[in-house]
């Protein structure tokens, strides 16, 4: 299944507090809340708006931008500056979480994160 590329460019920048302008936001496009999907390889797709993305090994202090961390019942799985990645999930239900996180390493305060349940046959 392809999935279209969704990335939007952060329009919020910090003010003189250092804080974001916009607050950023998350939210998962595919899978969503209590799909089932097939075991393997699922492409998921989350939406990401106020935040720009940048590949995680790239670390640039100070900038509104960062990365996406993926995990899959709690565990972390994946760290992506992508709106579009694949998981690859064993059956049974499942939690799927991303949060975004500045290029440095650091959560956003406060923290900006979605979760989905999904059930994998």
């Amino acid at each position: 299944m392809l999935i279209p590329l969704l990335f939007l460019a952060c329009t919020g920048h910090p003010d003189d507090t250092g804080e974001l302008a916009e607050a950023p936001s998350l939210s998962w496009l595919t899978p969503a809340d209590g799909d089932t999907v097939a075991a393997g390889e699922v492409a998921c797709s989350v939406v990401v708006d106020d935040f720009t993305l940048e590949d995680p090994a790239k670390h640039n202090e100070g900038a509104p931008i960062g990365y996406i961390s993926v995990s899959v019942d709690g565990a972390e799985v994946l760290t992506t500056g992508s709106t579009n990645f694949t998981l690859t999930l064993t059956a049974g239900a499942h939690d799927l979480s991303a949060a975004l996180f500045y290029a440095d390493g650091d959560e956003i305060e406060p923290p900006v994160a979605a979760t989905v349940a999904v059930s994998v046959e």
